[in-house]
């Protein structure tokens, strides 16, 4: 039995089996049968790749990324709306999605470029990584601010490398798409008639209802129980952290004056200018063959156009023209422009270096090409600043510079002995000689002290901070100035007690009754209004009258909401007003009609003004057809995506 089966496993097909295993080991290693994976994406993109080998290209959005793009969006979104934010609604799964489609879409493109083979070389990644203010220092690139960058990031060279090379690809391929975009004379006529509409309105400013009777107390906590949200203390934190600000670190604030010295000679072409010659020649041409009669002929025919040059009132650049051997200079008079010490080394340049007076023109000088007869056709002077003169200037830069270099170096090894134990921030700040302080419990959207800054709180509230309770990467919160810190309390959500909160329950409420009832009465007058009768009776009888607004454009000072009704209503027909309702308020809504609708009228446009339009209309099209490419992308790709890790 046992030879039977060593037989058998000893074939082709045993052969066969096992390679398909190793190879299966080799790309997915052993441990893949022993340990499941734990996916930790926000959303994964799968799709076809430019060349079919083991399937199609595959990339994630991880959490933490997500996170980070969620925080930027809660702090613009709370600069535009200002006192009118609201963290909790902005909370909700929707806004959430409408980040991460934004963070997909990108990813898409940039899939969508590395399939198509749009790539970068390292020359043009290292040139834009270059340009990048962050990574500045004083308007110059610094590789030391680069370093703490990454640090921050929690990114290597390598990654962040790929990050900007499919941002460029990315870049590329929407801006190719919105160069596209076109809009003909026609096009830019119709817009400017639907722009130019006018429309005369009719309104009826509705009052509002009467205050509702006084709610009971089973009726306020009803509402409280049904919009616990509105009710909820959020949650806080409170954090340790050390400060590294470049401003306040000490550095030397004498420098020897060897050391200005050196560096006045090290940049000494910041603050001496050498002369500029510029150069004309005439070429007598010698081949490379040629033998001693020949040379000399050259030499004597060079030798008399030199004396034709220095002849009173002779004219180098027509001499050039007629004489000169160099095609790439006869044509101009033989002029070569500009050239500095260096550029010509040997006797050509010996030769014009040792002129002094433009119009000067030397003997024969013998080069490889042949002999040449050369000219100093202009000679700017140059300019010296003494180092006496510029003492002040290179000491304040070197003193600034060493400011920049002590805290890059402080930051570094911060960051660096973190590294190495990234659960406690106290070890770090001591071996550094930093002072660790504490902040007073914080919320997501509010603080003081060092948690008023949004950037410091968006690092608290981060997952590998608020929860897996690491020491966060160096947050940048100004020019040479970092904060790193430590999330060491947690006050999670609550429902704040509702006695505590009585009135502002109350005060919803007959908010909510009365948006609602002035809701109710708008949409009842409505369709009494469609079903034919009079604006005048209708608003006699809310004692209110009709307020005429002729001539109305989408430019109107008027309320958005109103404009917006106001030429969504379609245009009144067989001498039936158009009709619809807007809200005002939270307890205000008017009542609409469209009477008229008047065209508008192209008038005298001059062809620079009809240029300017048809481009903004272009532009606005080539917007327009990028998202569609975006959206037709999306569609040759799997996208999955992880709302309960959103």
């Amino acid at each position: 039995m046992l030879q039977r089966i060593r037989d058998k496993s000893s074939g082709w097909m045993a052969f066969t089996i096992l390679g398909l295993v190793i190879i299966t080991m080799a790309f997915f290693g052993v441990e893949s049968y022993f340990s499941p994976k734990i996916e930790t994406y926000s959303a994964k993109i799968e799709g076809p790749a430019k060349f079919w080998i083991w399937g199609k290209q595959v990339r994630e959005i991880p959490q933490d990324q997500f996170q980070r793009r969620f925080e930027q969006a809660r702090q613009a979104e709370r600069e535009r709306q200002g006192e009118q934010f609201d963290s909790a609604r902005f909370e909700s799964i929707d806004s959430k999605r409408e980040v991460l489609d934004r963070m997909i879409d990108e990813e898409v493109m940039a899939m969508a470029a590395e399939r198509d083979g749009i790539t970068f070389g390292e020359a043009e990644i290292a040139a834009e990584l270059k340009q990048m203010p962050e990574f500045q220092v004083n308007g110059q690139y610094s590789p030391d601010q680069y370093r703490l960058g990454l640090a921050a990031r929690g990114m290597t060279h390598g990654q962040f490398i790929a990050t900007v090379a499919a941002d460029m690809a990315r870049r590329t391929v929407s801006g190719e798409i919105a160069g596209t975009g076109l809009a003909t004379e026609s096009e830019m006529e119709a817009y400017l008639t639907l722009a130019r509409q006018q429309r005369d309105l009719e309104l009826i400013d509705l009052p509002t209802p009467a205050a509702p009777e006084a709610p009971t107390d089973e009726e306020l906590k009803a509402w409280y129980d049904s919009h616990g949200d509105r009710y909820t203390r959020p949650e806080q934190v409170a954090i340790e952290y050390v400060e590294v600000d470049g401003a306040t670190l000490d550095v030397p604030t004498v420098v020897d004056e060897q050391t200005l010295r050196q560096r006045y000679d090290e940049q000494r072409s910041r603050y001496v200018t050498e002369p500029v010659r510029s150069a004309a020649h005439i070429l007598v041409k010698v081949a490379a063959d040629a033998d001693d009669a020949e040379v000399e002929a050259a030499r004597e025919r060079a030798e008399a156009l030199a004396a034709q040059a220095r002849e009173e009132g002779a004219d180098f650049a027509a001499l050039a023209r007629e004489n000169s051997d160099d095609i790439g200079s006869s044509a101009s008079g033989g002029m070569l422009g500009p050239i500095e010490a260096g550029v010509l080394e040997g006797p050509f340049q010996d030769a014009l270096f040792a002129l002094t007076e433009v119009g000067q023109v030397t003997d024969p000088v013998r080069t490889p090409e042949g002999w040449h007869v050369i000219q100093l056709a202009d000679l700017s002077a140059g300019s010296e600043r003494t180092f006496d003169e510029v003492r002040a200037e290179i000491e304040a830069e070197y003193l600034s510079t060493e400011r920049d270099r002590v805290y890059s170096d402080l930051g570094n090894r911060l960051v660096e002995r973190i590294y190495r134990d990234p659960t406690a921030l106290a070890p770090a700040a001591e071996e550094v000689g930093l002072e660790v302080r504490r902040s007073a419990l914080f919320t997501r959207d509010a603080g003081e002290g060092i948690a008023a800054l949004e950037e410091v709180r968006a690092a608290a509230f981060a997952d590998a901070q608020r929860v897996d309770r690491q020491v966060s990467d160096a947050v940048e919160i100004g020019p040479n100035h970092l904060v790193v810190l430590h999330v060491v309390e947690v006050e999670p959500a609550a429902l704040i007690p509702f006695e505590e909160v009585r009135e502002r329950v109350r005060a919803d409420l007959v908010a909510d009754s009365l948006s609602k009832a002035s809701e109710a009465q708008a949409k009842a007058l409505l369709e009494r209004a469609r079903a034919g009768e009079s604006f005048a009776d209708l608003a006699a009888e809310v004692g209110r009258t009709v307020a005429e607004l002729p001539g109305i454009t989408r430019q109107a000072q008027l309320p958005p909401a109103l404009i917006e009704e106001a030429f969504r209503l379609s245009a009144p027909e067989d001498a039936q007003a158009s009709v619809g309702m807007v809200r005002l308020g939270a307890d205000r809504h008017a009542l609409l009609r469209v009477t008229a609708v008047r065209e508008g009228e192209l008038g005298e446009l001059d062809d620079a003004t009809r240029d300017a339009l048809r481009q903004q209309l272009a532009q606005a099209r080539a917007v327009v057809e990028a998202e569609a490419y975006v959206q037709a992308l999306r569609r040759q790709y799997t996208i999955t995506v992880a709302e309960d890790r959103l």
